[in-house]
């Protein structure tokens, strides 16, 4: 089952500001190098299409899983994204049963082209997102995220 997800006026219009926060700081020199992703953040924030998993409670809801990674020093959490709905799967760790996934607007900004969770406090400087292995893009503010459809499945 598809369904489309009816967002908040204000989650919308904060997704809306924070495009318009990266478009700002690329045209504005923040962004370096003459990149295609530098183009990209000028024009639309490097906006793209990504599928991010939920996994079902025990009162057959559906919450995010397991797919955060909490900053130290109260920095908040970011949020893992998938190219693909297979990769995004794998991410809740399979399995079978009834299981569901967001697909969602994504603003990229500048993306660092390594994970690695050892410095990824000290690589956040200057980027606002960090692309993984098997199409993983990592996010350090849930304002880049819009969900617009939820898929539920059963395997």
């Amino acid at each position: 089952m598809v369904f489309k997800v009816q967002n908040l006026q204000r989650t919308v219009i904060r997704f809306e500001e924070y495009r318009e926060m990266v478009k700002s700081r690329a045209s504005s020199g923040g962004v370096e190098g003459g990149s295609e992703d530098h183009a990209r953040c000028i024009a639309d924030g490097n906006e793209m299409m990504r599928f991010y998993c939920l996994e079902p409670t025990n009162g057959g809801a559906y919450e995010e899983c397991g797919s955060a990674y909490a900053f130290q020093g109260g920095k908040g959490a970011a949020i893992f994204t998938f190219s693909g709905s297979g990769a995004a799967y794998e991410s809740a760790g399979g399995g079978s049963g009834r299981r569901a996934m967001l697909v969602c607007r994504v603003i990229a900004g500048r993306v660092c082209k390594q994970l690695g969770f050892d410095s990824l406090l000290e690589r956040r400087v200057g980027f606002d997102s960090v692309s993984g292995d098997n199409g993983e893009l990592l996010l350090f503010d849930s304002p880049a995220v819009l969900p617009c459809f939820l898929i539920i499945y059963k395997l």
